[in-house]
């Protein structure tokens, strides 16, 4: 086995599940601080007005971002069982189609994203004063999406043969560009949200750059190449097959999200910069747990190709526990901590501003490990072959619920914690579901495998 990958189904499955998400875990932390140092640098060296436009859009980006994660797992989960079986004509065709696709999709996206960015922070209600400045920063950034695109689909090929050490590599050193172009672009030359826009972009471009190197000089089973082109309809049905419910649960979801961000405009500026600070702080928690959900979908993903079905059920115990592991660490690191962590944000932020910001992370922090538990469900259930499954339960018990909430309980207490509130509610009920229909689905799943043991 080369040295960048990992054989999932055999040996130490905890230790080796620990293995693979801690780079994850830094990767998923690199990539929220290009849009945590955006909001950093305008909160230090611009204005609040700047800070508040980009967090504003934080919720949107999300949604669009958070789309395309959703759609590599449909490469993540076909790498992931063809590795295991060492079917390297599928692989090979995986890695061509997949690539491929994401440089189509990134162009379009590019191109609409730029052209409704504007009409989007409108439906969202954005604050009259600040939607020029939040209008420029969302059409600069959709402009570059496509190296997003590009890098988070490469990524996942790597990721998904146990590669998860060379994305963290790339991502560091964008993450380092990121910081230096942000610093030149609003520092030296003054351009605020442009400035921090356009320096994503660069870092961006940079990644996306150097997992295409790395695929171009891998081993023949898994290199891409510009010179034999090639889109396998079946591959391309398949990654849709498995990816697209998760996008669209991804959509779904963060529709909820801009609901509630839509509602957390009407409460004024102090409280969208304080929601918008907590909001970032708080994504570096997801980031620890987010990682180990992708570790469930590839590990789970193996075993399933294989047929080892016996170790489904340890994968998604190792995973609860490290999910809760990292939100102690974590969100506890940040809870003790909250105003240094929001001076970092902010210079002088006013008692209001701080106020706002802590009211949320004391609801969203300790209750996070909940929404971890609830992705590591749907990871299962992603990796055993159920991802439309996983999209129905989130729709209903996450969406569903969020938007009965807004306009029942919360136009009844129209105050920002009984907004908040709803987060918790809905990962408990989400997950609890979610973890019964995986054991439904794992029990029928063994029960299978053993009828065609006897039956030889």
């Amino acid at each position: 086995m080369a040295k960048y990958e990992m054989d999932m189904t055999s040996g130490n499955l905890a230790i080796k599940l620990l293995k693979f998400s801690v780079p994850l875990m830094f990767s998923g932390i690199l990539q929220l601080l290009y849009n945590a140092f955006d909001i950093i640098v305008l909160g230090h060296f611009s204005s609040y007005q700047a800070m508040a436009a980009v967090s504003s859009t934080s919720s949107l980006v999300s949604l669009f971002v958070n789309f395309f994660l959703g759609l590599t797992l449909g490469s993540t989960v076909l790498m992931s069982r063809y590795f295991a079986t060492r079917d390297q004509v599928n692989m090979k065709k995986t890695v061509q189609t997949t690539i491929i696709t994401s440089i189509v999709v990134g162009i379009i996206v590019s191109v609409l994203g730029a052209l409704t960015s504007r009409y989007m922070l409108i439906l969202m209600k954005a604050d009259s004063a600040l939607i020029d400045m939040s209008t420029l920063y969302l059409q600069i950034y959709f402009s570059g999406i496509i190296f997003n695109i590009i890098y988070n689909f490469g990524a996942s090929i790597l990721r998904a043969v146990g590669d998860t050490r060379r994305p963290l590599i790339y991502l560091t050193i964008a993450g380092i560009l990121n910081v230096c172009f942000n610093l030149l672009f609003v520092c030296a030359f003054k351009m605020d949200v442009a400035g921090v826009a356009l320096g994503t972009i660069i870092s961006e471009a940079c990644s996306a750059t150097l997992v295409l190197v790395t695929l171009m000089r891998s081993p023949e089973y898994m290199r891409f190449t510009f010179k034999h082109l090639s889109v396998d309809k079946t591959i391309v049905k398949n990654i849709f097959l498995i990816g697209l419910p998760a996008s669209l649960q991804s959509v779904i979801f963060n529709i909820s999200n801009v609901m509630i961000q839509a509602n957390i405009n009407t409460f004024g500026e102090s409280a969208i910069t304080g929601n918008g600070v907590a909001s970032s702080l708080e994504g570096f928690v997801y980031a620890g747990m987010n990682a180990v959900y992708q570790g469930t979908v590839s590990f789970t993903s193996q075993n399933v190709g294989v047929k080892k079905y016996k170790n489904v059920p340890k994968i998604n115990l190792y995973a609860h526990l490290y999910v809760l592991l990292a939100n102690l660490v974590f969100g506890g690191i940040i809870l003790l901590f909250p105003k240094f962590f929001i001076s970092i944000y902010i210079t002088n932020a006013t008692p209001e501003i701080i106020d706002y910001a802590y009211e949320r992370m004391l609801i969203m922090i300790l209750t996070y490990f909940l929404c971890g538990f609830m992705d590591v469900c749907s990871g299962s259930l992603r990796g055993l072959g159920y991802s439309g499954v996983s999209t129905i339960i989130t729709v209903i018990g996450i969406v569903g619920f969020r938007i009965t909430w807004i306009y029942t309980f919360f136009q009844l207490n129209h105050t920002l914690m009984n907004l908040y509130i709803s987060y918790p509610i809905s990962w408990t009920a989400t997950w609890l579901i979610s973890l019964l229909v995986v054991m439904l689905i794992y029990r029928k799943a063994l029960k299978r495998e053993q009828n065609l043991v006897l039956n030889k």
